[in-house]
């Protein structure tokens, strides 16, 4: 008998940013690297014999949490990478029912028929991922391996492990971040499921679909989604409205902001990334937000810079701020940058409290007409 361990990986930035987040290659977040101790607590004292996962950085950064009490080395394999999502990766959720309309309505209501526009199905990912669990168990037959893959190959490949037909696919609800699976082969083409799904080692604190507010755990948040439109020159007095409220809640005055400046800069931005400026929208498409970003700026070549997140003050408070932030760093990782740098005003706690919450460390500061900000920056590279 071959035991094997099927562990997702730890909260990663598609989870909490809401983009689709197949094989693009992401970052943990704070949340996860507290979740880690608890996943390397659980499996202390099971005696392992090796540690796989797939290479994407948010699996292999968690296995090493369970390799390391073991002294054991990560072994990386591609074929247990998460479902390709093709065309829709990085892309935020909201954004698909826009675009492909008659493609994500089959994603929904029947996902195991869905197959992303040159992407793979659940059921192929799950299949895939399960045939290289299958190659490890004969390289350690009547041992113990953990696993550490991702949300959806884990759901297709439990659907094919139990048996049921595709259509039975909803039995199989979503697992937590660090969920585990517990298979027990009588060979590599005879499974048992002893256990699935289970997160009992993390405190509700930690938990991933509490913190975000999912509904179920068949995937449905109850918080909105954004999805994002381009600025145009139309949308002039939409961008200067948003700014000068930022300006107000940042200074308690908007005495120092130039409209004809601030869009001149906006356009500038918009000819290296016409991703520069974009509303954060709602499903009805009501603006809840904007994201400014300088792209123009080239004095540090390997950072981004922020030239303002605004969300409207009736939004606040509702789970947007992680989805501005995404999107964000999806442009700036596009265009190959290690940093994004933002400026907070002393005066602005709440700016301040943003950036700590997703990991911004202080680096400096500096002083305008407008008074103290600090330079707050956030690695965004994948290494």
């Amino acid at each position: 008998m071959t035991t094997v361990y099927l562990i997702r990986h730890a909260e990663a930035e598609g989870n909490v940013y809401r983009r689709c987040h197949g094989q693009y290659d992401s970052l943990l977040t704070p949340r996860a690297y507290e979740q880690l101790p608890c996943l390397a607590k659980r499996f202390e004292s099971v005696p392992l014999d090796a540690v796989y996962a797939s290479d994407l950085f948010r699996a292999r950064t968690t296995a090493k949490a369970v390799a390391q009490p073991h002294g054991l080395n990560v072994e990386l394999r591609p074929v247990l990478r998460e479902i390709d999502m093709g065309d829709w990766e990085d892309l935020p959720w909201a954004e698909l029912p826009r675009i492909w309309p008659e493609e994500y309505a089959v994603w929904r209501a029947r996902p195991w028929d869905a197959r992303p526009p040159h992407g793979e199905s659940v059921l192929q990912a799950g299949q895939r991922m399960l045939d290289g669990v299958r190659g490890l168990v004969r390289q350690h037959e009547g041992g113990t391996i953990a696993v550490v893959t991702h949300g959806s190959a884990i759901r297709g490949a439990l659907t094919i492990a139990h048996g049921f037909a595709p259509e039975q696919m909803g039995e199989i609800g979503w697992g937590d971040n660090t969920c585990v699976a517990k298979f027990e082969f009588d060979g590599p083409d005879r499974l048992a499921v002893v256990y699935e799904n289970d997160a009992s080692h993390l405190p509700e604190r930690l938990s991933t679909f509490a913190a975000i507010g999912w509904k179920d755990n068949k995937g449905v948040p109850e918080t909105p989604q954004l999805w994002f439109r381009r600025a145009d020159p139309m949308d002039a007095g939409k961008i200067v409205a948003f700014l000068r409220e930022l300006h107000r809640n940042a200074y308690g005055t908007d005495a120092h902001l130039d409209p004809d400046a601030l869009l001149a800069d906006v356009a500038r931005a918009q000819r290296v990334s016409p991703r520069a400026c974009c509303f954060g929208c709602l499903e009805s498409g009501e603006e809840a937000a904007l994201v400014y970003l300088k792209t123009w700026y080239d004095d540090e070549p390997d950072v981004g810079l922020v030239g303002g997140f605004c969300i409207d003050e009736r939004y606040r408070g509702r789970g947007l701020s992680g989805q501005i932030l995404g999107q964000a760093i999806s442009v700036y990782r596009a265009l190959g940058k290690a940093y994004l740098c933002a400026h907070a005003a002393e005066r602005n706690a709440r700016a301040q409290g943003f950036y700590r919450k997703f990991a911004f460390e202080q680096r400096g500061e500096y002083r305008d007409e407008n008074g103290l900000h600090y330079r707050m920056f956030k690695r965004i590279c994948v290494d």
